[in-house]
């Protein structure tokens, strides 16, 4: 490919962007095949971004969802949505050499980060897959699942959650991450309202679907899709990551590489840069949910 080609991937986000901006509404095939896309070109975002930040009582991204996972030495664990292969490498630590850590995610250039991250002496099996179609992982083989930030991407948790029992040997444990933007603080729930005014006004179609419903799993379709797998019952843990964003480019940093970066064309975020000037310098506490559940037996 000459160097004045244009890259397929960014054609096809554009394609993507220019649907929702439409107002085409941020659901289904299209929000699943937005992240996907979104990820192709910035496959360590959340990575680099969320996973670097410190939170309240010593909370991280990734460590502090495998110590809720508790794991031990020698299980064998399965990371959906593995990205850049932060929480993956974590359970690697934690389970040790006689352990093993299969790390999946649909998009090809998030699984290729994740291999270039990895030590060799962790031993990770990584593979390009989709979290409702876990083929090759037979039943019962796996003790415990972690998902950091994925399953608000999934169009049908329900088939996941399906899929994670088939897996998961009978007393097995399931601990997910997800963004909770119910509990804002008054004042960082200021800055997150500038943020959506611009993507309104620029991509009318990102403000429905997982955006306008509560956080997993309040949600009474999240809750049902989670029970009907027959997941036992769930437990939540709520904690905050901090954003010390001093400047106008530590803001930028963290908003532009999100999917709310990524969901704007160029004229929306220059307007997003321009909102975000307005709240710095400020402390953004970024509320998180753990969710720890498991298969009855």
């Amino acid at each position: 490919m000459s160097s004045s080609a244009v890259d397929p991937r960014i054609v096809h986000l554009e394609r993507l962007r220019a649907r929702i901006a439409a107002g085409e509404p941020m659901t289904g095939d299209l929000a699943s095949s937005f992240a996907l896309a979104a990820t192709a070109i910035d496959p360590s975002a959340t990575e680099d971004t969320l996973g670097r930040l410190g939170g309240n009582g010593g909370v991280t991204l990734y460590r502090s969802l495998v110590g809720w996972a508790a794991l031990v030495p020698r299980e064998r664990v399965l990371d959906i949505g593995c990205g850049s292969g932060g929480a993956t490498r974590e359970a690697a630590r934690a389970v040790g050499a006689e352990g093993s850590v299969i790390g999946i995610d649909a998009s090809p250039e998030a699984i290729a980060v994740a291999r270039e991250r990895t030590p060799d002496e962790l031993g990770i099996t990584y593979r390009v897959a989709r979290a409702e179609h876990l083929a090759g992982i037979p039943d019962r083989s796996i003790d415990c699942v972690i998902a950091s930030l994925v399953f608000e991407q999934l169009v049908d948790l329900g088939a996941v959650a399906e899929e994670i029992v088939r897996v998961l040997r009978p007393g097995g444990r399931i601990v997910a991450s997800v963004m909770d933007f119910d509990q804002l603080r008054p004042a960082d729930a200021a800055v997150f309202g500038s943020v959506l005014a611009v993507v309104g006004w620029h991509a009318r179609g990102a403000l429905s679907g997982r955006a306008s419903r509560a956080t997993i799993p309040r949600d009474l379709r999240d809750l049902t899709a989670l029970r009907g797998a027959g997941l036992a019952g769930i437990e939540e843990r709520d904690v905050q990551l901090i954003a010390v964003l001093d400047t106008e480019e530590d803001a930028w940093d963290l908003f532009s590489r999100s999917l709310i970066g990524q969901v704007l064309d160029p004229l929306g975020r220059l307007d997003l840069r321009g909102a975000l000037v307005g709240h710095v310098p400020h402390t953004l506490y970024l509320p998180m949910r753990f969710i720890r559940t498991r298969r009855p037996g």
